[in-house]
C-alpha cells in the first residue's frame, strides 16, 4: 500500500503498477469518506483519473494500462456516488467527453460499466439535453453497444453483461430528456431496443427462464422513450406476439415492471391514428381507445399505492403522472373515467402536501420535488384541456395557488420543469372564459409569466424598439425554400439572435407563450395588464425565433393580439411587428407558423379598411394576392421517407392554411369598393375560390361562399355612391341656393348611381362567367346548415343583379339583407382558437 498523502505524485507515474496501487489505495481511502472526496477533487485528482483513462494506444493490447484504467474508472463511480455537492463537481465537459469516448464495445467490460454507472449518476443528478449534439457518434455508439450485449445476454446471460445492458437502457432517455433530443435518438436506438424487448419476451416463452425483470423494464422505459409513429406501427403490425406479454406485465407484482409496461402502451395508444378531433378532445379508433382504458386502472392504482405508502404521495414516482397526463390529454371517455376516480383531488393533495415543504416564498424547489410537482401538474393540465367542468373542479380544489406560486418562483435547475408544467396548466384554466373573467384576474399570473418570456424593455427602451419593420429600408428576404410536410425545427435564416440561447430557456419560453395566447383575447381582462408589461417585443423577438415551438406560439399570440375591432391594440402591435416580418412567417417553413401568420392577415384585416390599405401599400396589391394564390394552391407534397399515417398528421394542417387564405380575401372584399375590385381583377384567384367551393372542408366551402357574398353586396342606401352629393344638393334647395347648379348635381348624382350599380352587376357577370353560379346550385344541397344558408344570401344577390334566372316565390325566403352589419357587408368573423392545441 501507498501512503495516503503520496497518492497523487503515484497516480502520475510512467510504472503502470505503482500507479496501479495508488489507484486501489486511493479507492479505499475515500469509500464512505465524503470529507476525503472533497479534500482530493480540491487538489485536482479528477484530472488525474480522467488522464488516466484516456491513455489509450490503438491496436496495441495491454492488460496492465487496461486494469488502470479500469480502476480510474472504478473510482471516477465511487466520486459520484456522493452527496449531490461533490457529484456536481465531477459535471464538467472533461468528464463528459471522457466517459462518452468509451462507450465502445472495445473498452474493456469493466471500464465500461464503471463509465455508464457513473455517467447515469451525473445525468441523473442534472440532465444534459445537449449531449447527443455534443457528441454527434453517441448515438451510433449506444446502439451498436445495445446490440452487442443483447446478443451476449440471450447466449450466455452473463451477469456483467446484463448490469452493462441495463446500464445502457436506463441512459437512453438520460441523454435526450427533451422531444427533440429524443427524436434524434430514434433513428438508430429504435430497432435494437425493439429487438431487446420482443427478445426478453420470447427468450421467456421459449427457454422458461425468466428475463431479468429490471434489465426488461429499463428497455421497455427507454424504447417508450424514443419510440415514434412509424416504429408503433412497426410494434402494431407484430400483433398480439409483441403487445399481449406487455398487457400481461400490467399484472406483474412489481411497480417498476408494471409502470414500464404501462409507459410504452401508452405511447403506443398516443401513436393510434386519430380519427376525429373536436372541442371535446381526440377521438380515436375503437382498439386503441380499448387499450387506453385498459392503461387506466393500472395508473390509477399504482398512484393510489404511493399515496397509501405514507406522506402522501410525495414518494410518489413521477412517472405514474407523467403517463397519466400522456393518456388523459386525448380527452374523452379516458378522461372521464380518470376523473370519476378522482384523480384531480389526489393530484391536488399531492401538489398541496409537496409545496409547502418548497418554500415558494424564498424562491427556491427541492430538487428531490421538481419532477414530481412538474408530473402533477402536467396532468391537471390534461385533465382540463377539454372540459369546463374539470377546469372548474381543478380552481376549486385549490391548485392555482400553487401554480402562481410557481410562476413567481426564482429560476433554478430544478424549477425549469415545474415552470413549464405551470404554463400548461395556466393554459388549459386560461381556455374557460368565466375562470379568464373572474378567478384568474385576481390570481397574480401576469408577473410570472412576463417574467418567463424575459427581460422586459424599459420604458426609455421600449420607443427604440417600435418601427423596427416598418422603416427599414429594404424589405426582409423571403424564404423561398419549399415548405416541408412534417413539423420540424426550422431555423430562421438571417435570425441570429437564439444562437447562444440554452434549449432550456426556450422551451420555458415557449410554454410562458402558450398561455399569453389566450389571455390576450380582446374579452381578457388580463390583456391590458400583459401589454402594459411591455411584452410585445419578447413576442415579437420570439416570432423570429430560430426554435418553431416558440416561433408558432409567439405568431399564434401576435393573431389573437390582433383579434376583434380594438384599433389602438392592433396599431401598437403593428408599430412592433410590421408587414416585412409577418410575410416572411406567411412562407416560414413550418406549416403551422404559416396558418397563425395568415390567420394573423385575417384578424388584422376583419373590419378595417385602413389596414386592407396599408396592406396593399407596404406590400403590393400584386404580392398581396400572389401570396394568396400560392396558399390556396397548396397541397400535400409527400418527401421519400414520408408514410401515409405522417402525411395524414400534417393534412389538416394544409387545410387551415387555405381557410386562413381564403378568409384573408373575404376580409378584403368585405372592405369599400375599391377593395372589392381589386378581387374582382385578379381573375387566377377568383377561380381557385370557384374550384374550391367543392372542397371536402365545409370550412373551404363555406369561406368562398362568403367570398362571393360580400364582392355582389349591394351597399344600403345610407352609404351607396352618390348620397353626399344628394345630401348636398337637399341642403342648397333648402337654403335657397343658385338653381342653376341643381341640374348639374342632379346629373352627377345619376351618373354615379348608375356606375355603382353598373359595377356590382359586373363583379356579379364576372362570378357567374367563372361558373360560380352552377357551384352554388351545387352547394343547395350541401349538409351543413351553416354553408346552405350563406347559399341562399349568394344566390340572391347574384341573380338580383342579372346573373341568373327570376325569383319565384318558393326563392324569395332568405335572409334579411338589411340586417347586416353598419359598415355595409358581412364580414366573416375573425380567427380566434382558445381551446385549440397550442405547440409547447
Amino acid at each position: 500500500m501507498i501512503a495516503e498523502d503520496d497518492l497523487l505524485p503515484y497516480l502520475r507515474s510512467d510504472d503502470r503498477r505503482i500507479q496501479l496501487r495508488a489507484l486501489r489505495s486511493l479507492k479505499n481511502s475515500i469509500i464512505g469518506h465524503s470529507e476525503q472526496k472533497a479534500a482530493y477533487l480540491d487538489r485536482g485528482v479528477l484530472y488525474e483519473l480522467l488522464g488516466i483513462i484516456n491513455t489509450q494506444e490503438d491496436g496495441v493490447k495491454d492488460p496492465m494500462s487496461d486494469e488502470c484504467r479500469i480502476q480510474a474508472g472504478v473510482v471516477l463511480s465511487s466520486f459520484a456516488y456522493s452527496d449531490p455537492e461533490i457529484s456536481s463537481r465531477l459535471l464538467t465537459p472533461a468528464t463528459l467527453s471522457t466517459l462518452v469516448t468509451t462507450l465502445t464495445q472495445y473498452s474493456p467490460p469493466a471500464l465500461l460499466l464503471a463509465s455508464l454507472r457513473t455517467l447515469t449518476t451525473l445525468l441523473t443528478l442534472r440532465p444534459t439535453p445537449s449531449l447527443v449534439n455534443q457528441f454527434p457518434g453517441l448515438a451510433t455508439s449506444m446502439s451498436e453497444l445495445i446490440s452487442h450485449y443483447s446478443t451476449a445476454c440471450f447466449e450466455n446471460y452473463a451477469r456483467q453483461d446484463v448490469q452493462s445492458l441495463t446500464k445502457l437502457c436506463t441512459l437512453v432517455p438520460l441523454i435526450s430528456p427533451s422531444h427533440s433530443s429524443a427524436q434524434s435518438l430514434s433513428s438508430e436506438l429504435t430497432s435494437p431496443l425493439i429487438e431487446l424487448v420482443y427478445g426478453s419476451f420470447k427468450n421467456s416463452q421459449t427457454s422458461g427462464v425468466v428475463f431479468d425483470s429490471k434489465l426488461q423494464s429499463t428497455a421497455i422505459l427507454a424504447l417508450a422513450h424514443v419510440l415514434t409513429p412509424t416504429a408503433a406501427r412497426q410494434i402494431a403490425a407484430a400483433g398480439p406476439k409483441f403487445t399481449n406479454p406487455l398487457l400481461a406485465l400490467l399484472r406483474a407484482p412489481d411497480t417498476t415492471t408494471r409502470l414500464s409496461a404501462a409507459s410504452l402502451l401508452t405511447a403506443l395508444y398516443t401513436s393510434g391514428k386519430p380519427e376525429l378531433t373536436s372541442s371535446s378532445g381526440v377521438t380515436r379508433a375503437p382498439q386503441i381507445t380499448t387499450l387506453a382504458m385498459t392503461l387506466v386502472p393500472t395508473l390509477m392504482k399504482l398512484l393510489d399505492d404511493a399515496i397509501a405508502a405514507g406522506d402522501h404521495g410525495r414518494n410518489c414516482d413521477p412517472r405514474i403522472l407523467h403517463t397519466l397526463a400522456i393518456v388523459c390529454r386525448e380527452g374523452g371517455d379516458v378522461t372521464d373515467r380518470c376523473v370519476e376516480a378522482g384523480l384531480i383531488k389526489k393530484i391536488v393533495s399531492i401538489v398541496v402536501q409537496v409545496a409547502p415543504n418548497n418554500h415558494f416564498a424564498s424562491g427556491r424547489i427541492l430538487e428531490r420535488d421538481g419532477k414530481l410537482l412538474s408530473g402533477s401538474l402536467l396532468c391537471l393540465s390534461a385533465l382540463g384541456l377539454y372540459n369546463e367542468d374539470y377546469r372548474k373542479a381543478i380552481i376549486e380544489a385549490g391548485a392555482l395557488g400553487a401554480v402562481v406560486a410557481v410562476m413567481n418562483t426564482a429560476n433554478t435547475p430544478a424549477v425549469r420543469e415545474v415552470k413549464i408544467a405551470a404554463c400548461h396548466v395556466l393554459r388549459t384554466l386560461s381556455r374557460s372564459v368565466r375562470l379568464l373573467r373572474t378567478t384568474m384576474v385576481e390570481s397574480g399570473v401576469v408577473c410570472g409569466i412576463v417574467d418567463l418570456l424575459g427581460d422586459v424593455p424599459s420604458e426609455e427602451e421600449r420607443p427604440l424598439l417600435e418601427n423596427v419593420d416598418t422603416v427599414a429600408s429594404e424589405p426582409e428576404p423571403m424564404d423561398d425554400e419549399p415548405v416541408q410536410t412534417t413539423v420540424t425545427e426550422v431555423p430562421a435564416e438571417e435570425d441570429d439572435e437564439d444562437e447562444g440561447d440554452e434549449e432550456e430557456d426556450l422551451e420555458v419560453r415557449t410554454a410562458a407563450m402558450a398561455a399569453v395566447c389566450n389571455l390576450v383575447l380582446d374579452f381578457s381582462p388580463l390583456r391590458k395588464s400583459i401589454l402594459d408589461k411591455g411584452i410585445l417585443p419578447l413576442v415579437v423577438s420570439g416570432a423570429r425565433s430560430r426554435y418553431t415551438p416558440l416561433r408558432l406560439n409567439s405568431t399564434w399570440a401576435l393573431k389573437h393580439m390582433v383579434f376583434g375591432d380594438d384599433m389602438d391594440t392592433k396599431d401598437s402591435v403593428m408599430s412592433h411587428v410590421g408587414f416585412p416580418l409577418i410575410m416572411k412567417l406567411c412562407e416560414d417553413k413550418e406549416i403551422q407558423v404559416q396558418e397563425q401568420a395568415l390567420d394573423f392577415l385575417r384578424n388584422l384585416t376583419a373590419r378595417s379598411e385602413k389596414y386592407i390599405d396599408m396592406l396593399f401599400d407596404n406590400v403590393g396589391v400584386d404580392e398581396v394576392f400572389k401570396l394568396v394564390d400560392r396558399k390556396l394552391s397548396l397541397r400535400v407534397v409527400p418527401a421519400v421517407d414520408d408514410s401515409e399515417q405522417e402525411l395524414l398528421s400534417t393534412q389538416p394542417y394544409y387545410t387551415k392554411v387555405i381557410i386562413a387564405a381564403a378568409y384573408v380575401i373575404v376580409h378584403i372584399a368585405a372592405g369599400d369598393d375599391r377593395h372589392r375590385e381589386a378581387v374582382i381583377r385578379n381573375e387566377t384567384v377568383l377561380r381557385k375560390i370557384v374550384q374550391l367551393m367543392r372542397h371536402e372542408n365545409y370550412e373551404v366551402r363555406l369561406a368562398c361562399v362568403w367570398t362571393i357574398i360580400n364582392l355582389t353586396w349591394v351597399e344600403e342606401p345610407s352609404r351607396a355612391p352618390g348620397e353626399a352629393a344628394a345630401a348636398q344638393l337637399a341642403g342648397q334647395i333648402s337654403a335657397g341656393g343658385p338653381s342653376s347648379d341643381q341640374s348639374q348635381l342632379e346629373q352627377s348624382i345619376s351618373s354615379s348611381a348608375e356606375i355603382y350599380s353598373s359595377d356590382c352587376r359586373r363583379r356579379a357577370m364576372t362570378l357567374v362567367r367563372f361558373g360560380a353560379r352552377e357551384q352554388l346550385e351545387y352547394l343547395k344541397q350541401d349538409p351543413v346548415l351553416d354553408v346552405r344558408e350563406k347559399t341562399k344570401t349568394a344566390i340572391y344577390q347574384i341573380d338580383s343583379l342579372g346573373g341568373g334566372p327570376s325569383l319565384g316565390a318558393e326563392d324569395q325566403h332568405v335572409e334579411n339583407i338589411g340586417s347586416v352589419p353598419s359598415h355595409g357587408v358581412e364580414v366573416a368573423g375573425s380567427a380566434m382558437e382558445i381551446d385549440s392545441e397550442l405547440h409547447a
